[in-house]
C-alpha cells in the first residue's frame, strides 16, 4: 500500500517556532476522499483531484453561503430598531411641525379674511340701511304725490311698497295731516285722501283714517260744516253696515257721529234757498249724492210751509244729471201732494213749468230709456190730486202766465 507524506506548518502560542506537521495518507484513503474508482490511477492525479474537489466544494460553500446572507438578512439589533424609532420620530415631528405651520399660517389668513369679511359686510348691511332709508323715504313722497295728482292706483303701489306688510302707523297721521298742511288746499286734499282710503284693501286701516279725519274735521268747521262731512259718514256707512261685527259697531257709532251732523247742515242749505254746494256735491260725488238726495229734497212740514217754494222749485234743474232732476221733481210732487192737499194748484204749475225743462235736458242728453221712464212717472203724478188734470193741463197754464 502506497502512503503520502502531507507537510502541515502549525503555529504555536508564546512565540514557538513554526514546525511542520507530517500526516500519513494512505491509498485508499485518497481514492474514497477523491472519488476515484478508476484502477491504476497515479496517486499524484488522485492527491490533484482531491485538492480540486475539496476547492470545488469549498467555493460552492462560499457562494451558498453568500445567498443565504443576502436572501435572508440577519435580525435587526435593538440599536438599529431604537435609531430607526428615532429617525421616525424626528421625520413624524418634522412633518408635524411643517403642517401646523402651514394650518396656522392658513388659519391666521381666514382670520383676517374673517375680519375683513365682517367690515365689509358691516358697511354693506349700512349701505344697504341707508338705501332702503332712502327708499322707503321716496316711496313715502310717492304716495303723497301721487294722492295729490290724483293717481290713486300709482299712490297705492307706493303705500304697499313702503309698508312691505307692516303696519302703517304714523303714516295714516301724517296723511290726514298732510290734508290741513296747505289751508287753501284742505278741502280739494281731503277729497283726493278720501278716493285713496277708499282703495285701502282693510277695513280696520279705513275705519283708523277716517277716525283721524273726523277728529280733525272737528277742527275745521269749514269742513265739519259742508258736504265733504256727508261723503265721509257715507264712506264709513259702507264699513259700519258690512256684518255685525265689533268692529263693525264702533264704525256705526262713528257713521251716526258724522252723518247726523252733516244731514242737518245740508237740509240747512235746502232751506236756505242757496243750492250752489249742493250742486258741487251732486256733481263731483254722484254716487253718495244718490244716498241721500230724497232726504235732501224732503223738507219738515214746518219748513214746508215757510220756505219759499218759487225758489225751491228751481232747485232740481240745478242737479248736473238727468236722473238727479227726476227724482227732486218725484219728491216735490210727493209733498204738494201730502201737505197742499187743498192749495195745490199754483205749486203744480210752477212745478210743470220747471220740468218741461228738465224733459229738454233729458231729450237733448243721451236720452237714456231710464230716465224717459223716470219722466212718465213724475207727470202721472200730476194727476193723482185730480184725477181729471193731468201734467199738460198744469203745463198749459204755465205758458199762459
Amino acid at each position: 500500500m502506497r502512503t503520502f507524506i502531507v507537510v502541515l506548518s502549525a503555529v504555536f502560542v508564546a512565540g514557538t517556532p513554526a514546525k511542520d506537521c507530517v500526516i500519513n495518507v494512505s491509498e485508499n484513503m485518497v481514492r474514497r476522499l477523491s472519488d476515484s474508482k478508476g484502477i491504476g490511477v497515479p496517486c499524484k492525479l488522485m492527491w490533484d483531484n482531491l485538492l480540486l474537489r475539496v476547492r470545488y466544494t469549498h467555493d460552492n460553500l462560499t457562494a451558498c453561503q453568500d445567498r443565504e446572507s443576502t436572501a435572508n438578512p440577519k435580525e435587526p439589533s435593538t440599536v438599529d430598531c431604537q435609531r430607526q424609532l428615532e429617525d421616525a420620530k424626528l421625520e413624524i415631528q418634522g412633518d408635524y411641525n411643517y403642517y401646523s405651520a402651514t394650518m396656522a399660517k392658513k388659519v391666521q389668513l381666514n382670520e383676517w379674511d374673517t375680519i375683513r369679511f365682517k367690515r365689509e359686510q358691516a358697511a354693506l348691511q349700512n349701505e344697504i340701511q341707508k338705501i332702503n332709508t332712502e327708499s322707503e323715504s321716496m316711496h313715502r313722497e310717492l304716495i303723497f304725490l301721487n294722492i295729490r295728482a290724483g293717481s290713486i292706483k300709482q299712490a297705492l303701489r307706493y303705500y304697499h311698497r313702503y309698508l312691505q306688510g307692516k303696519r302703517p302707523g304714523q303714516l295714516l297721521q301724517d296723511l290726514v295731516d298732510w290734508v290741513y298742511r296747505e289751508p287753501a288746499q284742505d278741502n280739494e286734499r281731503l277729497r283726493q285722501l278720501l278716493d285713496f282710503t277708499r282703495q285701502l284693501p282693510n277695513p280696520s286701516v279705513k275705519l283708523t283714517v277716517y277716525h283721524l279725519i273726523h277728529t280733525a274735521m272737528n277742527n275745521h268747521p269749514n269742513q265739519h260744516d259742508s258736504y265733504l262731512a256727508m261723503i265721509v259718514a257715507l264712506d264709513v256707512g259702507r264699513i259700519a253696515y258690512q256684518n255685525a261685527t265689533q268692529n263693525n259697531l264702533v264704525a256705526r257709532q262713528l257713521y251716526l257721529d258724522i252723518f247726523q251732523p252733516a244731514l242737518a247742515y245740508l237740509k240747512r242749505v235746502v232751506e236756505s234757498g242757496n243750492y250752489d254746494e249742493l250742486v258741487t256735491f251732486a256733481a263731483t260725488h254722484p254716487a253718495h249724492f244718490e244716498q241721500v238726495e230724497t232726504r235732501l229734497a224732503t223738507m219738515d212740514t214746518s219748513v214746508w210751509n215757510r220756505a219759499d217754494f218759487e225758489r225751491f222749485v228751481t232747485y232740481p234743474n240745478r242737479l248736473p244729471l238727468a236722473k238727479q232732476r227726476l227724482e227732486a221733481f218725484r219728491m216735490l210732487v210727493l209733498q204738494i201732494k201730502q201737505r197742499n192737499k187743498t192749495n195745490f194748484d199754483d205749486r203744480l204749475v210752477q212745478v210743470a213749468r220747471e220740468l218741461e225743462q228738465c224733459e229738454a235736458f233729458v231729450r237733448h242728453g243721451k236720452n237714456d230709456p231710464i230716465d224717459l221712464d223716470n219722466l212718465r212717472t213724475v207727470k202721472a203724478l200730476f194727476s193723482k190730486l185730480d184725477p181729471s188734470r193731468e201734467y199738460d193741463h198744469y203745463l198749459e197754464r204755465a205758458k199762459k202766465q
